[in-house]
């Protein structure tokens, strides 16, 4: 996975930038996820409808997978360091404006900040941690990133949730202020002004998501999120008709969350031992386990299990399809490659959260929601199959001297 055009190699990602990466990418998890555990609070405090408080949830998806792709062609000029600095800096000013929110539209003003800027702190961080591996460990310095976001769903969330039911739901999203302020001074001191070009500017980037390799990627990364989130976004149907009490769904869902973990390093892992053969081995590993959980989960102990099998295998595939896809874009157009990668990747769980609701709504067991996602793995296996004869993208090319000496930008 070297570049070949690499002049030296990188001595890694150094360790307080690396905790940046890591904290960063939490902070953005709990932001984008907290209103769900906070939804009660907030219709009280602004005397609204659950329903309408929803919306805020939809607001920050709806605009990152908008705002992800076209602020990355306006910015692809930027060094990534002003570009991360002012992102993370901005995205830090809607958290403090949705801790004090005076009201439900201020709020909302905060959520569509925050997520128009959702996906270029991350692709920012990708690029620069890819940049900056060492030969060999691309895959899990993307898992590290993407373990942040995790870390999130199984810590972060349930954090803003008890905030919120303890001392009010501002200071929910006072925390997630601190921990962008946190990772706002870690970066500012240690980013490394790396001034290479990443690829074309303008429209001509747009070429990027003509190759066969990266437009192969993004079709990947949403079959992925619609077959395996039909199971994940229902995960509390999918238990509770077992006969598990729902007061013992939380915990069990921190036994479903340690596996997401635990897929996340065992997917950066099978990355850096080989791309390719990683994307159709996690993917295919996603079916086979949606195909198992719908065999065992007819009971309680065989949902449970079913339903950590499906986190592992399902987070195993972050690293290598956000690897892959970055490798296939280098020099045209990684940033924006990137960031339609993650509008398809929420618009893969929108999918899913549709399908898996109509489907039930129309009286299917949630004992058959995972064999609703097993086409759509299959055809990702399939994509990763044909994508075999190509090519292995070269990695991003390692930062230039300039790049190892941080300066103020």
């Amino acid at each position: 996975m070297s570049s070949p055009s690499s002049t030296s190699s990188s001595a890694g990602v150094p360790r307080l930038l690396s905790v940046a990466f890591i904290l960063g990418a939490f902070a953005l998890g709990t932001s984008e996820n907290v209103i769900a555990g906070i939804l009660p609070r907030l219709a009280e405090a602004f005397d609204a409808p659950v329903s309408d408080v929803g919306l805020l949830v939809t607001a920050y998806a709806g605009t990152a997978v908008v705002a992800g792709p076209v602020l990355a062609l306006l910015t692809a000029r930027m060094p990534l360091r002003r570009l991360t600095i002012i992102a993370v800096a901005l995205y830090g000013l809607g958290a403090m404006l949705a801790a004090f929110a005076p009201t439900y539209g201020t709020l909302m003003a905060a959520r569509i900040v925050t997520g128009a800027l959702h996906t270029p702190v991350l692709v920012a961080f990708m690029l620069t941690a890819l940049r900056l591996a060492r030969d060999g460990e691309q895959g899990r310095t993307v898992g590290r990133i993407t373990l942040g976001l995790g870390v999130a769903t199984v810590i972060g969330v349930p954090i803003g949730n008890t905030l919120s039911e303890t001392v009010g739901w501002q200071w929910a999203f006072a925390l997630i202020a601190a921990l962008i302020g946190l990772t706002f001074l870690i970066v500012a001191a240690v980013f490394p002004d790396d001034r290479t070009a990443r690829g074309e500017t303008g429209w001509r980037s747009l070429r990027v998501l003509a190759r066969r390799p990266v437009l192969g990627g993004i079709a990947m990364t949403a079959m992925a999120g619609l077959g395996a989130m039909i199971l994940l976004a229902f995960a509390v149907p999918f238990l509770t008709r077992t006969g598990i009490d729902e007061r013992a769904v939380a915990p069990l869902l921190l036994v479903y969350g340690t596996a997401c973990l635990a897929g996340n390093i065992l997917g950066g892992r099978l990355t850096d031992r080989g791309l390719v053969r990683a994307l159709t081995i996690t993917l295919g590993g996603t079916g086979l386990a949606l195909l198992i959980a719908g065999v065992i989960g007819s009971s309680a102990v065989g949902a449970v299990a079913g339903l950590a099998l499906v986190g592992i295998a399902y987070f195993s595939t972050f690293p290598p399809l956000n690897t892959w896809i970055a490798t296939s874009a280098d020099g045209i157009a990684p940033d924006l490659a990137l960031a339609v990668n993650s509008s398809a990747f929420n618009i893969g769980i929108a999918a899913a959260g549709w399908l898996g609701g109509t489907a039930l709504t129309a009286g299917l067991d949630a004992a058959s929601l995972p064999h609703l996602g097993i086409g759509a793995l299959a055809l990702a296996v399939i994509i990763s199959m044909l994508l075999r004869p190509t090519r292995r993208p070269s990695a991003p090319r390692a930062p230039t001297r300039q790049a190892d000496h941080p300066q103020p930008s």
